[in-house]
């Protein structure tokens, strides 16, 4: 159901639509939008694009990992899509 979320309009622009939130997979954030790399590497993940677990670690399992506020973090990808 996700990956169905993040098909992208005609013309490779990115779905407005799209929100994210903790349980996505970092695979998904990673390629919802083409700023979310950026985001990422703010927060000190420049290559979550790489890891093995990005197709089954969720968000909200990455912050606690790497003790992100999880809050702050979903913040700064969700302004990205304004």
């Amino acid at each position: 159901m996700l990956r169905r979320t993040f098909r992208t309009l005609v013309g490779g622009t990115p779905a407005t639509t799209v929100r994210f939130s903790g349980d996505m997979t970092i695979d998904e954030a990673w390629h919802a939008h083409p700023q979310a790399p950026q985001v990422f590497a703010k927060y000190h993940l420049p290559a979550c694009d790489g890891c093995a677990v990005r197709f089954d670690e969720r968000l909200e399992e990455a912050a606690v990992a790497y003790g992100i506020d999880l809050n702050h973090f979903l913040h700064d990808l969700n302004h990205i899509l304004e």
